[in-house]
């Protein structure tokens, strides 16, 4: 790692950047250099001013991917190398568009796509509680406060925590996940039970489908017998056996 990019890093932390910001402005720095094949120590404004224009008009790059760009040079001169940039590049703003909104039966469609119960679970949850695909991805069991119905989301845009609402359907598919990824560990019904609040065993056995997972595990009759036959034949007492 050169010394450059090592006191970038630091001054980075020291601003409490965000992870996604330092990666796009080391990523910036970087390809200023690569371009002109220089130290970026030896990079005038004209020129960084001659890369955004590239950027934009050759490399074909969006008006948001050049302004970040933009930021991550500016940090880096202004930061690192203490050195004041009078950089005279600007962008139209965008035009700002309404979003698309999905239909419920569209939302509905969507969710029954997946066949795997965690994809399901994952776009029921993005959807239930209007969460950011990053945020499902750090949501953890400790996060679901079912007593109050309250999903905590940790770390969000911003790097806040806040809370927003649980659904009772997804929460009882959470609930039904749990169980039956149990069951096809091999956990004892009654250890779910316990497990699941359920005083009484019939209703964790309602509660609880016999997954394809462990149906696969069970044994055929016939085959119980076959592998009967086959120990009485290796075993001492066996007709097999010799003295």
């Amino acid at each position: 790692m050169t010394r450059l990019r090592q006191k970038m890093i630091r001054a980075m932390d020291l601003r409490n950047l965000s992870d996604h910001s330092q990666r796009a402005y080391l990523t910036a720095v970087k390809g200023l250099s690569k371009h002109y094949q220089k130290s970026p120590e030896k990079i005038t404004d004209e020129q960084i001013e001659d890369y955004l224009l590239y950027l934009k008009n050759e490399k074909g790059k969006a008006p948001n991917s050049c302004l970040v760009v933009l930021s991550g040079l500016r940090f880096f001169y202004k930061n690192v190398l203490e050195k004041e940039t009078s950089i005279d590049f600007s962008l139209p703003k965008k035009p700002r568009k309404l979003p698309t909104v999905l239909t419920q039966e569209q939302i509905r469609k969507i969710i029954c796509v997946p066949k795997n119960l965690k994809h399901r679970l994952i776009l029921m949850t993005a959807y239930s509680a209007g969460l950011r695909a990053g945020e499902v991805r750090k949501l953890q069991p400790g996060h679901i406060d079912s007593e109050r119905m309250l999903i905590k989301v940790v770390d969000g845009k911003g790097r806040k925590d806040r809370y927003t609402m649980l659904s009772v359907k997804l929460l009882a598919e959470l609930r039904h996940s749990f169980a039956t990824h149990l069951l096809e560990a091999g956990y004892d019904i009654r250890k779910i039970q316990v497990l699941m609040g359920h005083t009484r065993l019939s209703t964790t056995m309602i509660y609880l489908h016999v997954s394809r997972e462990t149906l696969s595990k069970v044994p055929s009759p016939l085959d119980l017998i076959d592998n009967q036959q086959a120990h009485r034949k290796d075993s001492p007492d066996g007709p097999n056996h010799k003295a």
